[in-house]
């Protein structure tokens, strides 16, 4: 049985002879009605002070569930992120691993081709050294076989006779060399 303050100071009891003094019980029972409001007050205090604990736990709780979203979806991004910037760096680094070998494979062609110009360019100079040194070689045999030859050295003929040289110089003129 619920008993409400009101219902206490309220309550009348019935008199029977020899029973309690009746101011006392009405002031004990206005003391209990008092101490009684005093404690319904205080009940309806503490609810109300629960009722917004629990609303601001409600609050918090929310909050706390948003930052552990939000700390996820961080770390997701943080992953994503990661591993975007790692497929890139691994990207960059097969297109400049390629770069490098493209720009290897010209240097190498273009290697074999300045080496193939500087090996023609032997052989035309040997080939040019080998006409030459025949060239001068028959020419100093051609020296050779006039000096050894004695005689008199006779003026080119009027008919333009080639091989035959002036033997004695002219009066004036220049001198043959030999």
């Amino acid at each position: 049985m619920e008993l409400s303050p009101l219902e206490i100071r309220q309550r009348e009891f019935g008199r029977k002879f020899r029973g309690y003094d009746p101011e006392e019980v009405d002031t004990f029972l206005e003391q209990i009605a008092e101490e009684m409001t005093r404690l319904v007050q205080e009940t309806t205090d503490r609810a109300s002070l629960i009722q917004r604990q629990e609303a601001q736990l409600r609050v918090h709780q929310e909050r706390e569930d948003s930052l552990r979203n939000t700390l996820v979806t961080a770390q997701k991004m943080t992953d994503e992120i990661k591993a975007n910037a790692k497929r890139e760096a691994d990207l960059i680094v097969k297109e400049g691993e390629l770069n490098a070998e493209r720009l290897l494979e010209q240097a190498h062609r273009k290697l074999a081709q300045v080496q193939a110009e500087i090996a023609e360019f032997v052989r035309q100079r040997d080939l040019f050294a080998a006409k030459l040194r025949g060239l001068l070689k028959t020419h100093l045999e051609l020296l050779d076989l006039h000096v050894d030859q004695p005689g008199p050295r006779t003026e080119p003929s009027k008919t333009g006779t080639p091989g035959v040289s002036a033997v004695e110089p002219r009066p004036g003129g220049p001198t043959p060399s030999r």
